[in-house]
């Protein structure tokens, strides 16, 4: 039997759903989106969740995007239509959460063919792991000038278990070290596992102060519902199987098509 407090958890995490299915359907499939993709599999019988893809329908995600007249958004043009507020239609920002190796195997050449931005929030704990990202690999990811990098936990840990201090060292830790060892300035974190269940309002709070300008939630939505979210807790679209197939057919993409769960 669940506790209390963890069932007034879950609720919280089930009524902020239903206000961003409901700004979903009012915003329309259009919006601007912020992409959240993990890693792929050699084949979709081998894609057991809606975090697994194929190289193949990510490859052909981002042709029909860039064909259709999508405009894929570098980080400087995500901060701008924050800070403006205005929305433009058709315009994604592509991120990886995790990195896996396939990260620089399958996409990297397709993000380099079509010239599209992306963002890699990386966990250090992760890197040169099995199936995971290798560090000769992410050097070359980092020193492209389509790549922006991001802090995604020193561990990947849930945050609302730790300590004010140990969230804190878990954030400074991992932003310190991607600076030191890529040379590049590091502004944005995800927050590991990204809902509601593991991610409280204290550790948004905690984000702003260590000096992040923004943080990405992994609850879907479109990126125009930031009056709602706030900067530090935005609405990302999981990229997935039945997401790509409905998206690349034309159909009017459904809230349970953008879920990762």
């Amino acid at each position: 039997m669940l506790n209390p407090t963890l069932r007034l958890i879950r609720e919280h995490n089930r009524l902020y759903k239903c206000w961003m299915r409901l700004l979903w359907r009012l915003y329309g499939m259009q919006s601007p989106m912020v992409l959240m993709v993990h890693g792929f599999k050699p084949t979709q019988a081998e894609c057991k969740s809606a975090f697994e893809m194929t190289a193949a329908s990510f490859e052909r995600l981002m042709q029909y995007l860039i064909d259709e007249g999508w405009h894929a958004m570098a980080y400087d043009e995500l901060v701008q239509m924050i800070e403006t507020r205005q929305w433009q239609p058709k315009h994604f920002y592509l991120s990886f959460d995790d990195i896996y190796d396939t990260v620089y195997t399958e996409a990297y050449p397709v993000l380099q063919r079509l010239n599209i931005p992306f963002t890699l929030f990386v966990t250090k704990a992760l890197v040169d792991q099995p199936s995971f990202i290798t560090m000769p690999h992410l050097k070359a990811l980092a020193q492209n000038p389509l790549c922006t990098l991001g802090c995604h936990g020193l561990e990947h840990t849930r945050f609302r278990i730790l300590s004010a201090e140990e969230m804190t060292r878990q954030c400074k830790e991992e932003k310190q070290w991607l600076e030191s060892t890529f040379d590049k300035a590091v502004e944005i974190f995800a927050f590991p596992y990204g809902r509601i269940v593991e991610v409280s309002n204290a550790n948004r709070r905690q984000i702003r102060k260590i000096g992040f300008s923004m943080a990405f939630s992994a609850i879907e939505g479109t990126f125009r519902a930031v009056w709602f979210t706030g900067k530090y807790f935005l609405p990302r679209v999981n990229v997935s199987e039945t997401f790509v197939a409905r998206f690349t057919q034309g159909k009017r993409l459904r809230y349970k098509d953008c879920e990762g769960r």
